[in-house]
């Protein structure tokens, strides 16, 4: 089974290979079990060489390959990977990552067509627009997991080998309509990035052209394309500007997307729809969106984004409060805050440069400064959480306005 490999097994804590030259797999089965490392310390890409029938069995997240592929040598690297039902490599090349970096694999079946049950470490849902996505997602995880790298190769030509059994009944997948997906364990989603996928149903592969060293994070899946693991909203927002209230928002990647909607209160208990605006409809790019509110309400308003599929499902955004003091046009946001807060007044006000003062529920001052711009930042990463006050005085008139510290 291996030529010219010295291996060293030291089950369950740790399988530890050194090349000594190039190895064959040649009709053989290498086992990972029972929470085994491969280390693959030679970084050409022929140091493993499928030459026959033979395989590596993961098939759990503790099971892993380590290769020290660094930025690749321009070659085809194949991981190959398999079980006793299906031959199920992962092949990929390498580029303009530094040399000193290795990328871990495994790949598993979940145990069940429910892969809500049997989530890969660090993945915390695999939630679509409407709850539990399980049955629209290929029963089968993949870990591609750069460490060590100072800067970290873009992996060409992605191939993801599926089985037939794994998106069949009770799952509910058009095999054609496989695209991948990739969890983000920064923003706990797998929806800020989707790459364009190539799938070949006759080979069962779906290839991806590129993945820029940035995208690439821990797990990955196969998601049916008419029920993608969701839009990501990385963020909502609004602010007072020039008597009007300006709606933003960013979407890291879109799928399916048909439009937004504003909805706006004056109580939290009856919401109006302000204005609706299409949707990209399918993007992997961050997108910037914004809707204005030509005539908002005095004193306190409410505004939130409604998000609408193709299919009609939709989420919302969470809720952003303003404060329009009557005359002088006077808001806080956003709020709730959590390290800076803005500050939004009148060029009267900014002009008169008044002193500001930050109160916390007990009355103590916590922080104070001039008002000197018509936008205008506020550091509270300082204070603890809770609700406070901003109050100054503007031609004998005191303003106050309140927010929440997350």
């Amino acid at each position: 089974m291996y030529e010219n490999f010295v291996c060293r097994l030291v089950f369950p804590f740790h399988h530890d290979c050194h090349r000594t030259g190039k190895s064959g797999i040649n009709g053989g089965i290498i086992s990972i079990y029972n929470g085994a490392v491969l280390v693959i310390d030679n970084p050409d890409n022929a140091a493993i060489r499928q030459t026959g029938s033979g395989y590596l069995i993961s098939e759990d997240s503790i099971n892993r390959v380590i290769w020290s592929v660094g930025g690749g040598n321009g070659g085809v690297y194949v991981v190959p990977f398999g079980n006793t039902a299906d031959y199920l490599p992962l092949y990929f090349s390498a580029s303009s990552g530094s040399t000193d970096g290795r990328i871990t694999f495994s790949t598993y079946k979940t145990q069940i067509w429910k892969n809500s049950d049997h989530l890969p470490p660090g993945v915390t849902n695999v939630n679509g627009s409407g709850g539990d996505n399980s049955a629209k997602i290929i029963d089968r995880f993949w870990q591609i997991k750069p460490q060590g790298y100072s800067t970290k190769p873009t992996l060409n030509n992605i191939r993801f080998t599926y089985s037939d059994l794994e998106y069949a009944a009770p799952n509910t997948i058009i095999e054609g309509d496989l695209i991948d997906q990739r969890w983000n364990s920064t923003q706990l989603s797998w929806a800020d990035y989707t790459p364009l996928s190539v799938i070949n149903t006759t080979g069962n592969t779906i290839t991806i052209a590129s993945v820029p060293g940035t995208q690439l994070y821990d797990w990955w899946t196969l998601v049916d394309v008419s029920s993608p693991l969701p839009v990501s909203l990385l963020n909502f927002n609004a602010m007072v500007k020039d008597k009007t209230v300006v709606t933003r928002w960013l979407t890291a990647s879109e799928s399916n997307t048909r439009h937004f909607e504003i909805w706006r209160s004056k109580n939290l208990q009856q919401f109006e729809i302000l204005k609706t605006l299409a949707a990209a409809g399918h993007s992997t790019s961050l997108l910037n969106y914004s809707i204005t509110d030509p005539a908002p309400y005095n004193g306190s308003s409410y505004y939130r984004l409604k998000t609408i599929d193709m299919d009609g499902t939709y989420t919302w955004s969470a809720i952003a409060k303003v404060v329009i003091s009557e005359g002088t046009n006077i808001s806080l946001y956003p709020n709730p805050a959590s390290a800076y807060l803005y500050l939004s007044v009148s060029s009267g006000i900014a002009s008169k440069r008044p002193t500001a003062y930050v109160y916390d529920s007990k009355g103590s001052v916590v922080k104070s400064f001039l008002i000197t711009d018509t936008y205008q930042p506020i550091n509270i990463s300082f204070l603890s959480a809770g609700m406070y006050r901003v109050h100054f005085i503007y031609k004998y008139k005191p303003h106050t306005l309140s927010f929440t510290k997350n």
